[in-house]
């Protein structure tokens, strides 16, 4: 890179002209903080303007945190107002491969600004690797892609809680659907399996045209599981599920909660068990016994007696079902 090392005015530094920002402005605080101890360690790159000033290539947080620490002069690598976009953008993206990886959401700017210059997907990933950043040109159309998404979803790709393939998916969605369902991987932070589980859930009871997603997720019933944060997001997911569950499939849903009090009624030990059939869609159930023993074997026989004569196995296997609409 030919630039001059120079000790430039921060009041000249214009921070308002964002042509090469593409990064994250998170930890200013904590880097002014490092910069008023040791000093600034690694200039910025600027590029001088037709007009007079500079704009900033390389450093918007380092020349911020200067900012802050109301420093009048700081060092920095300028580069001439001749120099090409794409160079600078390369120059850019080399000193930050010095320091740290680009999260998701700044390789998602960055190559949408590279686009803009390139044209097309392959140009970007080639512009992109003499720089010492590898995005292969599927990854690039991805990120052009969720460039076009809602910020909201953007920013949970580029916060590690909303994976990119989840985002892409939600693509079909209404703005105000994706950013509803972006909030609730927000409060929720769920992995990615749990994600699609989610999304498929949701996507299923708005295609039944009741209602759209966002005013599904919004309504007091998913808000108020959503939104109980004396709650750990792991038992939230959980009741998410459970209410997903009991709506995509309401026969099923109360055909299980019925066997499984009843069940618990009929007092059968750790030794032994009853599953339903699948779905409910067969009339034949399983009882699984374990024993170590002769012995163990007749105390079995004991409790199948006094289990087959429980008029709750008689209700389970009739297959009644009492009205539950009032524990929903």
């Amino acid at each position: 890179m030919q630039a001059e090392q120079e000790s430039i005015d921060t009041a000249l530094i214009d921070l308002s002209d964002q042509k090469y920002f593409y990064t994250d402005q998170q930890g200013i605080e904590e880097l002014a903080g490092s910069v008023g101890f040791v000093g600034l360690i690694s200039p910025p790159v600027l590029q001088a303007k037709h007009k007079g000033g500079f704009r900033v290539v390389a450093g918007f947080r380092r020349v911020s945190a200067c900012i802050s620490l109301n420093l009048e002069q700081i060092p920095a690598r300028v580069i001439t107002a001749e120099t090409d976009a794409l160079y600078c953008f390369q120059v850019s993206v080399a000193d930050n491969a010095a320091t740290r990886a680009l999260n998701m959401g700044e390789q998602c700017s960055l190559v949408e600004n590279l686009h803009n210059l390139c044209g097309t997907k392959e140009a970007v990933s080639q512009a992109l690797e003499p720089a010492g950043l590898r995005v292969p040109p599927a990854l690039v159309e991805k990120f052009i892609r969720l460039s076009k998404m809602p910020d909201e979803v953007r920013q949970g790709v580029s916060g590690n809680y909303l994976s990119l393939n989840t985002a892409l998916d939600m693509e079909s969605l209404s703005r105000a659907s994706a950013i509803a369902v972006a909030g609730v991987f927000r409060k929720l932070r769920p992995g990615l399996n749990q994600q699609r589980e989610i999304l498929e859930g949701l996507r299923d009871l708005a295609g039944r045209g009741e209602t759209s997603i966002d005013s599904m997720l919004e309504g007091p019933e998913f808000s108020d599981i959503t939104d109980s944060y004396d709650i750990d997001r792991g038992r939230r997911f959980s009741l998410l599920r459970s209410l997903l569950y009991r709506k995509r499939y309401p026969a099923l849903s109360r055909a299980e909660d019925a066997f499984y009090r009843r069940k618990k009624n009929l007092g059968i030990g750790g030794d032994m068990d009853l599953k339903p059939p699948a779905y409910f869609e067969d009339t034949v159930y399983t009882m699984i016994l374990r024993f170590s023993s002769a012995r163990h074997l007749c105390s079995h026989a004991e409790a199948l007696g006094r289990i087959c004569r429980h008029p709750d196995l008689e209700a389970i296997l009739k297959r009644e079902i009492e009205d539950t609409s009032d524990l929903y």
